[in-house]
């Protein structure tokens, strides 16, 4: 009786085992690595709104400065969006309106495609997709944006010289 089960068990056993084989199968993938990027350009790259007086921050006054912001990649780009992101952060009041580091003074962004006559207002720390968004040249204007000193709501303005910052970030595909 003890034979015919040892029996069975090594021949399931055995059964099992060839059952379970199973053949190996090999795929070769070759891929090709590119780094390809764009470069951004800003023109200017630094601003320079010389000497405001108080009267003409309380009378809106100022005058904005134009930045034509410039694309050039080694592939066409699709899917762009844009982000001005301010070191100082942003009025409480206004998402358009920067801070700059100096009390109750801002600075209020605004953005125009490059096919359109007008600048709108833009808030900060927010994406936006600008009408060119896929690229058909290497190089492009993606559009200009403007920065208008502003007095911050609720702010008393304070004397002195600002240096503030502004990150211009754009992603594609």
């Amino acid at each position: 009786m003890y034979r015919w089960l040892i029996f069975l068990l090594i021949f399931f056993s055995l059964h099992n085992a060839s059952a379970s084989k199973s053949v190996q199968r090999r795929v070769a993938i070759n891929a090709e690595l590119a780094l390809n990027t764009c470069t951004l350009s800003l023109s200017p790259a630094n601003l320079n709104f010389q000497k405001i007086s108080l009267n003409q921050f309380e009378n809106n006054a100022t005058t904005p400065q134009t930045v034509d912001l410039n694309i050039s990649c080694s592939w066409p780009a699709t899917g762009i969006s844009i982000k001005f992101a301010p070191a100082a952060g942003i009025s409480a009041s206004n998402a358009s309106l920067m801070k700059t580091g100096l009390t109750g003074v801002g600075l209020a962004l605004s953005w125009k495609n490059s096919a359109s006559t007008d600048f709108t207002s833009q808030d900060f720390n927010k994406s936006f997709t600008p009408t060119l968004t896929a690229l058909n040249n290497n190089s492009e204007t993606l559009g200009q944006f403007q920065l208008l000193p502003q007095k911050i709501p609720s702010e008393t303005i304070q004397a002195g010289n600002i240096s503030t910052s502004l990150t211009v970030e754009v992603t594609y595909d």
